[in-house]
């Protein structure tokens, strides 16, 4: 007699005890997931921007990207959410988001294949070892790795817990009758769909599959239907993430949609023919009988199902990514493009906080553009300060004020990223970029307020500082600007070299420097106040040269910091 039936006839059941089993179950399935998906993501790191990078390759390569980046970090609805943030930030097209999402469905059967393995008897082992290496361990790897060993061990206790909940309802004639009624492939959809959507975990509705079919509760042919409404069910994530963002982030998750509708209008005609093809291709164990065999054959057969729809409809559909990309812009049709002005982010995206290193990639990008920004407030101030108007003047400010914003929107940003676990370089990282964004300010700083200054004072006095022109000072000006051109292409990682030549050459700025000095003190006689006061704004617009290339020589500093 089992604890779930002691002290009750044999036609009742303590139903509120199998529900508080199978949900506790399920809750530790879900926290072992959770574990497992951030250990990995840890363990991945940078090694998915490189898997990132082949998106735009091909179809084909794309649906590798896809596949193995879902595969790491364990669950393909973050990769979907990640897809909705690249195509809204305009990183990659609708189209080419296609492949990747197939990808993505095709990667997720691995968690799939690995909770269909009977390690029940080893269950106790990764939890012991997966904390020991989680809470001891000296290194961050070993700690991710024990992170992810936990998790696999939560993931399978909670199967076995959901399984021994499920154990009694074999003999409870309401439960069977309602097995016998999802003998309806529709209602076996819809069941999947609905409970997928609710736990936003595809793995959770397949481990329940399991649990229920190794029990010969529910014959693979339900299963199969069930699994094929989790597969719609799981799009429901990446449509929430998608709402209030442009009308092309909403088409990638109508892309995820629309795949996963097809998929299964193309298989749900041929539920038994897939059922027999899984019991094929799956190990069998004639030697078994009854439940027992049940138990052995069912966990396999419920995951290559799985694989095989990932993979079939993948195969089918990988052709039509042009059509499946049309249907889903004339679904959510495009709205007028709005005007967004310099301090608006264009690559922060909420959906890439939930892995670090993409998120850090994205503020690199958007440091990138911030430092194009500062670069051309640069040149425009050193045309200003000779022969600007109050109009330029202003406008200049202007410009000033929004590199202030965006650069404030990206310190914000980078304060999200450190709230979310990482790794410690990546923590590193983000100390860098701060470094960066604050380095910029400051060079835009000394435009908006030194250089404007200096504007001002020579049109209040009609001071000339055209006449102080000399190769010497033409030069000095000419290289602190190619050093802080170098230094903004150094924040790029495709730049390697940049930075060290900005790094080296502060012995040359000096030299530079001293001569320009020389030069206005022999141009100008310093005979009346204009002249004396001319010599005081050229010596300023020295000094602030050399303290753009002291902050140019800074920032090539901190991007090599974040390699």
């Amino acid at each position: 007699m089992t604890p779930y039936t002691a002290g009750m006839d044999s036609n009742s059941l303590n139903l509120v005890q199998i529900f508080g089993l199978l949900i506790g179950g399920l809750a530790l399935f879900l926290l072992g997931l959770e574990f497992m998906t951030g250990g990995l993501k840890a363990i991945a790191g940078s090694r998915l921007q490189a898997l990132l990078g082949m998106l735009t390759a091909s179809r084909i390569r794309g649906v590798l990207a896809g596949a193995v980046v879902t595969a790491l970090l364990n669950s393909s609805t973050i990769t979907t959410v990640l897809m909705v943030g690249f195509v809204s930030s305009g990183l990659m097209t609708l189209t080419q988001s296609v492949p990747m999402i197939m990808g993505a469905n095709i990667g997720s059967t691995v968690t799939a294949q690995i909770i269909a393995f009977d390690v029940s008897k080893l269950t106790s082992f990764m939890l012991a070892i997966g904390f020991v290496l989680h809470a001891f361990g000296q290194r961050e790897l070993l700690r991710q790795i024990g992170r992810v060993v936990l998790g696999l061990g939560l993931l399978f206790l909670g199967i076995q817990l959901m399984g021994d909940a499920t154990r009694p309802l074999r003999t409870f004639q309401p439960f069977i009758d309602a097995m016998q009624d999802m003998e309806n492939p529709l209602v076996g959809i819809l069941v999947g769909a609905i409970f997928t959507a609710i736990v936003q975990s595809s793995a959770a509705t397949l481990a329940i599959v399991i649990a229920l079919g190794a029990q010969g509760l529910m014959p693979l042919e339900v299963g199969i239907a069930v699994i094929l409404g989790a597969k719609v069910g799981t799009c429901g994530t990446a449509l929430l993430a998608s709402i209030g963002k442009n009308p092309e982030a909403v088409q990638v998750g109508m892309v995820h949609l629309i795949f996963n509708i097809l998929g299964v209008l193309i298989w749900v005609f041929f539920i038994p023919q897939m059922a027999d093809m899984v019991r094929h291709v799956s190990p069998s164990y004639p030697e078994l009988q009854g439940v027992a065999r049940l138990a052995a054959e069912t966990p396999r057969q419920v995951a290559n199902a799985h694989t095989i729809f990932s993979v079939a409809s993948t195969l089918i559909l990988i052709w039509f990514t042009g059509p499946i990309a049309r249907l889903a812009e004339f679904l959510v049709p495009k709205r007028a493009q709005e005007v967004k002005r310099a301090g608006d982010p264009l690559y922060l995206d909420k959906s890439s906080l939930t892995v670090p290193s993409v998120g850090l990639q994205r503020v690199r990008i958007e440091l990138t553009r911030l430092g194009q920004e500062v670069l051309d407030i640069v040149r425009r101030g050193t045309q200003v300060v000779s022969n600007g108007t109050i109009e330029e003047i202003n406008l200049l400010l202007d410009r000033d004020k929004e590199a202030d914003r965006l650069a404030s929107e990206i310190l914000h940003y980078i304060g999200h990223l450190s709230q979310v676990e990482h790794s410690e370089d990546e923590g590193q990282r983000m100390v860098a970029f701060t470094q960066i964004v604050s380095t910029l300010e400051s060079i835009s700083g000394i435009v908006g307020t030194n250089l404007v200054s200096v504007s001002q004072q020579r049109l209040t006095h009609q001071i000339d500082l055209t006449r102080l022109r000399d190769p010497a000072t033409t030069q000095f000006t000419d290289t602190v600007m190619h050093h802080l051109v170098q230094a903004v292409r150094s924040i790029d990682e495709s730049y390697t070299s940049e930075a060290a030549e900005v790094i080296a050459a502060r012995a040359e700025i000096e030299q530079m420097a001293a001569a320009a000095r020389q030069v206005v003190l022999a141009k100008l006689q310093l005979a009346d106040k204009t002249d004396v006061l001319a010599f005081r704004l050229a010596m300023d617009l020295i000094e602030h040269g050399r303290q753009i290339a002291q902050f140019a020589r800074a920032l090539a500093k901190s991007a090599e910091e974040c390699r």
